[in-house]
């Protein structure tokens, strides 16, 4: 029968392409099938050469090397022929089938891909320095210029992080150091390690300001209360935030009165400050008049707000004369002949 030449170079094809999946879905059986099966023969030799590929790896030197590519190569000497550069310190890559396919033939291992998605996923091993090393070598360097004590840092990339080889000391220094003392702005050099040759470096920019701490009420106060210490606690604040008149001891908030009324945390100044009104304005008071032979008292009225030790005019309610008085305590008033005839 004659056939057509088209079908025939169809059907060759299709054998071909059928053989070639079957060589990548079985590796395992094709050193098998080529030799003999016995049981001390070439078959099992075979077998016992065949290779394995690993998922993954950690890779803590700067090459990568058959034996971290692969499982059962029986020669150490092979096992640690490096192949390629190691990825960068703390980063992973994914190898292809394509190159490990490569690798395998180039050094005779007996490996092929299961398939074309066959991968490996390489690690490099490393020491990670974070943003709070970096701060501790920043305070060190800001401290031998001066700022010591208190200092709040903020650095222009929070995120900033060195990764070095697992192999080297995790150390870190500051090579170089600009400061603006009015602004606080700076930028260092720093590099890892801090001794030898640097393996890695990096430049921070940021702020450092001086810190500084200052009393402030823990509740909200109105006119009229008076500052306890319970009601007194300490924040941590810039000093350039600070005015002349920021209170900053707690003596000078003890025992006062707010003027106005002032809101917990917030930085009060000694004019939101007054001693407490013990006379209100309006309320009745007893008039003291005293001299070295005698005393006398009498009901007046406050017509102003007083507080200990102010001089306030107070009106006499028999006699609606009006004097100057010292205030002595809530309620209590008292005055000198001197200002009662200046009164009068």
């Amino acid at each position: 029968m004659h056939r057509h030449p088209f079908k025939s170079f169809r059907i060759k094809a299709l054998w071909a392409a059928f053989a070639a999946l079957a060589i990548l879905a079985v590796p395992e059986s094709r050193a098998a099938d080529r030799a003999p099966i016995s049981e001390h023969g070439a078959a099992e030799d075979a077998v016992a050469d065949l290779v394995t590929l690993k998922v993954e790896a950690m890779i803590h030197d700067r090459v990568v090397r058959l034996g971290d590519l692969f499982e059962g190569i029986a020669e150490p000497a092979l096992a640690e022929t490096p192949v390629a550069r190691a990825p960068s310190p703390g980063a992973t890559v994914d190898i292809g089938a394509r190159w490990l396919l490569a690798v395998a033939r180039a050094h005779d291992l007996n490996w092929q891909p299961r398939s074309r998605y066959d991968r490996i996923t390489l690690r490099r091993a490393s020491h990670r320095i974070g943003t709070e090393q970096i701060e501790t070598a920043l305070r060190v360097a800001l401290a031998d210029r001066g700022l010591s004590g208190q200092l709040e840092l903020a650095l222009d990339n929070p995120s900033l992080e060195l990764q070095l080889p697992s192999s080297d000391d995790p150390s870190i220094a500051v090579t170089g150091l600009s400061l603006d003392s009015a602004s606080g702005r700076f930028i260092a050099h720093v590099i890892a390690p801090a001794n030898g040759e640097p393996v890695a470096r990096a430049s921070v920019t940021g702020r450092a300001v001086m810190l500084t701490d200052v009393p402030v009420l823990r509740r909200d106060l109105r006119p009229g209360d008076v500052i306890r210490t319970s009601d007194i606690e300490w924040i941590s604040m810039p000093v350039n935030r600070l005015t002349r008149g920021t209170v900053s001891s707690q003596d000078s908030l003890l025992g006062m009165s707010p003027r106005r009324p002032i809101r917990s945390q917030q930085l009060i100044r000694t004019t939101d400050l007054q001693t407490p009104v013990v006379v209100a304005k309006n309320s009745l008071v007893t008039i003291r008049l005293q001299t070295q032979r005698m005393q006398l008292t009498v009901q007046g009225r406050a017509l102003e707000n007083g507080a200990q030790g102010d001089v306030v005019r107070v009106m006499n309610t028999k006699s609606n004369s009006v004097v100057n008085a010292v205030v002595i305590d809530t309620g209590n008033v008292v005055v000198t002949p001197a200002a009662t005839a200046q009164s009068n």
